[in-house]
């Protein structure tokens, strides 16, 4: 009897972690009777999923690649990760899934790793901040370049975040039995880390050292890349800005308000969620302690991130520098236009757009001849 352990995410809850620890040490799980089986270099098998944008949708489609990779286990356990199977939601395209496996393997186990929605959003969208081009990222093609740490939600994210929906799918298609719904946070996974969480689940006894992957974007890269990206600056300026933006690491938070507000916005698919995957005091299936948020979010840019900015972009060596910056100002005054900030941020904000604009300001003065200087200048008109 043949056993699939097949990891289908979600995004952001360590899966990168996870998949890395587990190529690099396949040999250890090779003497404890499982084999690891991935397409990519670092262990993710998520390339047999298409991700396509099209007319202002996304779709996702399943290719030949899992149906290969299966083909090739040899192993009586074997374990695929792929997170970008949790983009399926569509029963037929979840059938496909089930199908393939159903050809090499006796017995399917799905586990999947779920984390608030607020906290996961949050940490997708900076993962298409690491880019330098629009619709080339799952994260950008999904969550698009809006400002603010959070996505516009249209039908495409609601479907994405509506995880029982979704999970209900996979339950019906692989039976009650096979899906393993884990919460993705430090005090609810076995041993604090994915690794040994993940570990814990399978039918063995083995160790395998955790394996932190470092995917960071500070303040700086998240908002002025989305914003940069969402003006249409061409790929090989945004590159020569690079630079400039990695030299932040402070971090990017929305205000509680607003993490909450997008939380709640799946209330009622995280109370069935609870009901049936999960078990949360709170009814909603995760934590509802939003404190480790600030009153004042800083998810959006400021006149005087443009004015500290503004010498940087000068410099970087992209095509009219002057043009960039005044693109920037340009969509920030529209901005507090559409926004009708308070007298006192306003006033700030006029104060820190003269300082911007001073940064820069050059007036070039009238050049006399040097023979002129022998001459005795007249003091008056006519």
């Amino acid at each position: 009897m043949r056993t699939l352990y097949l990891h289908i995410g979600f995004h952001k809850t360590g899966s990168s972690s996870l998949q890395l620890a587990m190529k690099e040490q396949t040999q250890a799980l090779n003497k404890a009777g499982f084999e690891f089986l991935s397409l990519g270099k670092k262990g993710n098998s998520s390339g047999c999923i298409e991700v396509l944008r099209e007319k202002g949708r996304v779709r996702f489609k399943l290719n030949s690649r899992l149906d290969e990779l299966l083909a090739a286990s040899r192993g009586k356990q074997t374990i695929v990760s792929a997170e970008h199977l949790c983009f399926l939601h569509q029963r037929e395209s979840i059938e496909l899934v089930q199908q393939v496996c159903a050809k090499y393997f006796d017995n399917v186990k799905v586990i999947v790793y779920l984390r608030r929605q607020d906290l996961q959003a949050i940490s997708f969208k900076k993962q298409g901040a690491r880019g330098a081009a629009s619709n080339r990222s799952s994260s950008s093609k999904l969550l698009g370049h809006s400002e603010g740490a959070f996505p516009t939600l249209n039908k495409d994210i609601e479907i994405y975040y509506d995880y029982f929906s979704k999970l209900k799918l996979w339950e019906t298609v692989f039976g009650t039995d096979s899906l393993q719904v884990r919460l993705f946070s430090r005090e609810a996974l076995h041993g604090g880390d994915i690794v040994s969480d993940f570990l814990a689940l399978l039918d063995g006894d083995m160790e395998i050292s955790a394996r932190r992957v470092n995917e960071g974007v500070g303040r700086k890269e998240f908002l002025l890349t989305h914003k940069l990206l969402e003006l249409g600056v061409a790929e090989s300026e945004l590159i020569k800005l690079k630079p400039m933006m990695l030299e932040d690491d402070s971090q990017l938070l929305p205000s509680r308000s607003d993490a909450r507000q997008f939380f709640m916005r799946f209330k009622q698919s995280n109370h069935l969620l609870n009901n049936t995957f999960l078990n949360n005091d709170s009814g909603l299936a995760f934590d509802t302690d939003f404190s480790g948020y600030p009153e004042q979010g800083n998810d959006w840019i400021t006149v005087r991130d443009l004015s500290g900015w503004t010498p940087e972009i000068l410099s970087a060596g992209i095509q009219r520098p002057e043009g960039l910056r005044d693109a920037l100002l340009a969509d920030k005054l529209q901005q507090m236009v559409r926004k009708k900030f308070s007298g006192e941020v306003l006033t700030q904000e006029l104060e820190d757009l003269a300082n911007c604009l001073s940064a820069s300001a050059y007036v070039a003065k009238d050049q006399q001849p040097w023979y002129r200087a022998l001459k005795k200048k007249k003091t008056s008109g006519r």
